[in-house]
């Protein structure tokens, strides 16, 4: 994907900051002086109808190297996420893709899959560069309504942030150490202290979560045969709904602890509340296994 200007400029200031020097050039080419910062509740981008193409941020990309969400001073650390490029758009585009292939022309060169609950038709792209993705979505009518362009991130399945209340992740807590103690997790992932430590059950299972897994379980850390069970699970994109993570800990716990009052008492972290919902989650991996249960996602 090189060529003309503007594109090499978006492949730049992709997984920049917005202050650096490559967004703030991209800025410029878009007609805006400069990006503005980002906050959790509100995104600023640059729209630039004419060109044909809108720039997203963002201060929340699952990617290990731009984690965690922070702040520097007042303002939260913001970075160009991503882009939606439009038919009109004039720059380069990636090999072997145009605005006029349909369903069956883009399935014959690229991987196709469906996602979510709306079915959605995406179409996954070579990287235009290492660390960014570059995906096509189809309109109503079987013809690409844009092109997105992204840095790459991971599918999360459990994750702390800076700011999460302990109580908030006991139950994620428990599903890594589930994961762990049932050979999920890519070989490697832990080393043998973490593995010897975790089976005589030393800590507990948020403390693992926290420690050996540095706070996160994501897609990087788990088998690839396992990710389409584990998003789904965790994400609420099983079918039927009640056979995720939260429906199965409201069915034993009562709720999960991230929707109960602040006067009502919260699922312990504790071995032995493990030991009542890691058979669910078994269960669960073998009904998905079998075609009872299936992921809204592809692979």
């Amino acid at each position: 994907m090189t060529g003309q200007d503007l594109t090499q400029m978006l492949l730049d200031a992709l997984g920049k900051r917005i202050e650096d020097a490559e967004a703030t050039a991209l800025a410029v080419a878009l007609g805006k002086k400069a990006f503005k910062s980002a906050t959790p509740n509100s995104q600023p981008g640059i729209s630039a109808a004419k060109l044909g193409v809108d720039v997203g941020t963002h201060i929340n990309i699952k990617n290990r190297a731009l984690w965690p969400p922070r702040k520097q001073g007042r303002l939260w650390v913001t970075f160009v996420s991503h882009a939606f490029i439009r038919p009109n758009y004039r720059g380069a585009l990636p090999q072997g893709f145009d605005w006029q292939m349909d369903d069956a022309a883009l399935s014959a060169r690229f991987e196709r899959r469906v996602e979510g609950t709306i079915k959605a038709v995406r179409f996954t792209l070579p990287q235009p560069r290492e660390g960014l993705r570059a995906i096509v979505e189809l309109a109503g009518d079987g013809r690409p309504r844009h092109l997105y362009l992204a840095v790459s991130q991971e599918r999360a399945y459990a994750t702390i942030y800076p700011d999460d209340k302990p109580e908030h992740i006991v139950e994620a807590g428990f599903f890594a150490a589930w994961c762990a103690l049932e050979g999920l997790l890519r070989e490697g992932r832990l080393d043998a202290g973490q593995q010897h430590a975790l089976r005589e059950r030393r800590g507990s299972p948020r403390a693992f979560l926290e420690n050996a897994l540095g706070g996160l379980l994501w897609q990087a850390d788990v088998r690839p045969e396992f990710n389409a069970f584990c998003h789904a699970y965790m994400n609420r994109l099983m079918q039927p709904e009640e056979a995720t993570a939260l429906g199965d800990a409201r069915q034993i716990f009562g709720e999960a602890n991230y929707w109960r009052g602040a006067d009502e008492p919260m699922t312990r972290d504790s071995w032995s509340n493990y030991d009542r919902i890691a058979p669910r989650y078994a269960q669960r991996l073998a009904q998905w296994r079998r075609g009872e249960i299936t992921s809204m996602v592809d692979g």
